[in-house]
């Protein structure tokens, strides 16, 4: 199912507080970039200009990229040792 740009925030939004307490830059942390800084300014101007108005396309597939990320993360916490290591085969391949 493709969701659409409020629905794409709103779960950015609720997987970051689920996760990550709500802190952006914990997630910036997490998330592999060489520019970490430049890109929470990115995130979080992103994030605000998702709630204020239309954003391209690109950017709503990064952002799914990031839910899928996070969601990974949550699935990473949840699932017993042998989920744990067909997971981490699935990544290798990746």
């Amino acid at each position: 199912m493709e969701l659409n740009q409020k629905e794409v925030i709103d779960k950015f939004n609720q997987l970051l507080t689920a996760y990550y307490k709500g802190k952006l830059s914990n997630f910036c942390e997490e998330f592999d970039t060489k520019n970490r800084e430049g890109f929470y300014k990115k995130i979080q101007k992103s994030r605000n200009r998702m709630l204020k108005q239309k954003v391209s396309e690109a950017t709503l597939d990064e952002f799914r990229k990031y839910i899928f990320f996070i969601e990974g993360k949550i699935l990473e916490e949840t699932c017993t040792f042998e989920e744990k290591k067909a997971l981490q085969m699935f990544k290798s391949f990746l």
